[in-house]
């Protein structure tokens, strides 16, 4: 444990005095872009009944209105109810980014209490966007160092705290002790969220990003009040607590060198990530031919464990249908595509999916490639007449060794802001040049763009 205890000091020390010009322009640029991607798919959830509830509900109370939630209107509160709305729509549609080499969604750990300090305390761009790469940064590192051969809790709920808490302290300046004791803090406040929640589809897995933003906010006050973690309770909480392997190593291994935000991946369909190469591996089959759902007697899809854990025949939620195999080859096949359409409630309802769901099976994918090839599938769907057609995908589209590029993730962007924040997609280009501008005043140029 002594070993984990320095390391972490070495990264927080090392996050705490960084010089501002020692953030290389690519490092805050790629931040813009998984900060934009993130805020898009928020957007995008905002228009979903239970966020829209949970927003009214927040606002028909009292409040100080010094942060935004992103909505229609752009409504502003206190900054802990918008980071908790913005947290709880972050998650929703499955099409915030995530972290290639460990499973961590970093950017939504970190931006929804990130945004809501930044703007009540009227920081700048610059230094939101530095915050974030190093809050980025940190919470990742600590997710590589402590890995889950078999998670009971979910990432989200483990992660989440520790991710807002530090980025907030580092927009804050506060020195290398205050930080440390900040995200020791926040490690004890994860929650107990039940992985397989997510394959069920109980909507409370989307509130603990939520949740997590408001621990990480109020880590952050306590660590300034003397109210915090020790160097200790990080691996106390996820190697033993949660049953996490420790490899300390990973919390300084190229420090400074190599940067987690060129880890991060962008999703271009809108279920769990671990789905995404067989909705790939469906759509090339589909490219050259046309196959009717009738006349599919079998789906076959041989992948990776995290894919196999995806089992759920007959999933009750949009939320569960974006977790199950069975659903996402389904719905992939007879709508052609994977688009929040095709995962959204009229794809889950409809009878031809439903029927075809049965007739998807599973088997793990042996040997495994290595690395970046660790998640791949192959897909086999024979037809009634016989005919057998296969296709593989090693690495989904999106991933760091298959971008999507630049232009197809404005697209995407755009799409998702359009009508609130039609400016979104030109958040990587300000990252350089209005990065001495208040966040508060580039989100209002954002919003006043023309669509």
């Amino acid at each position: 444990m002594a070993q984990a205890e320095a390391a972490l000091a070495t990264l927080c020390d090392w996050a705490a005095a960084l010089p501002d010009a020692a953030l290389p322009a690519a490092v805050l640029r790629r931040s813009a872009e998984i900060l934009a991607d993130d805020l898009a798919a928020a957007l995008d959830a905002s228009r979903e009944p239970e966020p829209a509830a949970l927003r009214a509900r927040l606002l028909s109370r009292p409040r100080i209105e010094e942060a935004t939630i992103l909505a229609a209107g752009l409504p502003r509160t206190d900054r802990m109810a918008a980071a908790a709305c913005n947290g709880t729509a972050a998650p929703w549609m499955e099409l915030d980014g995530g972290f290639r080499p460990t499973p961590c969604h970093a950017g939504i750990y970190v931006w929804p209490a990130l945004l809501a300090e930044a703007e009540a305390t009227g920081a700048s761009l610059g230094a939101m966007l530095r915050a974030h790469a190093l809050g980025y940064e940190i919470v990742t590192r600590v997710a590589l160092a402590y890995r889950f051969a078999t998670p009971r809790v979910h990432v989200h709920a483990a992660f989440s705290p520790l991710g807002a808490a530090a980025a907030v302290l580092l927009l804050r300046g506060v020195d290398a002790a205050t930080l440390l004791s900040g995200v020791a803090g926040a490690a004890t406040l994860a929650s107990i969220g039940p992985r397989g929640h997510m394959v069920e589809g109980i909507l409370a897995r989307n509130a603990w990003v939520g949740a997590g933003a408001v621990s990480g906010l109020l880590a952050a006050d306590q660590a300034e009040a003397g109210i915090g973690g020790a160097p200790h309770s990080v691996a106390e909480v996820y190697a033993g607590v949660l049953g996490g392997t420790p490899d300390p190593a990973r919390l300084t291994a190229g420090l400074g060198e190599s940067w987690s935000v060129d880890g991060g991946y962008h999703k271009t369909f809108a279920c769990c990530q671990h789905g995404h190469p067989t909705v790939d591996a469906i759509l090339s089959i589909l490219a050259d031919q046309d196959i009717a759902a009738e006349g599919v007697a079998a789906i076959h899809v041989e992948t990776h464990p995290l894919a196999l854990s995806l089992d759920n025949v007959a999933p009750a939620t949009t939320l569960a249908g974006k977790f199950s195999l069975q659903h996402i080859a389904a719905a992939a096949l007879v709508h052609r595509a994977g688009d929040a359409r095709a995962f959204g409630a009229a794809g889950l309802a409809d009878p031809i999916v439903a029927g075809l769901r049965p007739r998807v099976t599973m088997a793990p994918w042996s040997p495994l490639p290595a690395p970046p090839h660790d998640r791949p599938a192959r897909v086999t769907i024979t037809l009634s007449d016989g005919r057998r057609l296969v296709a593989e995908c090693l690495s989904a589209p999106g991933n760091p060794d298959r971008p999507i590029g630049a232009e197809a993730l404005a697209a995407k962007i755009a799409d998702a802001a359009a009508g609130v924040l039609p400016g979104l997609a030109t958040l990587p280009d300000r990252a350089s040049r209005d990065g001495a501008r208040p966040w508060r005043a580039v989100l209002a140029d954002l919003a006043a763009a023309s669509d």
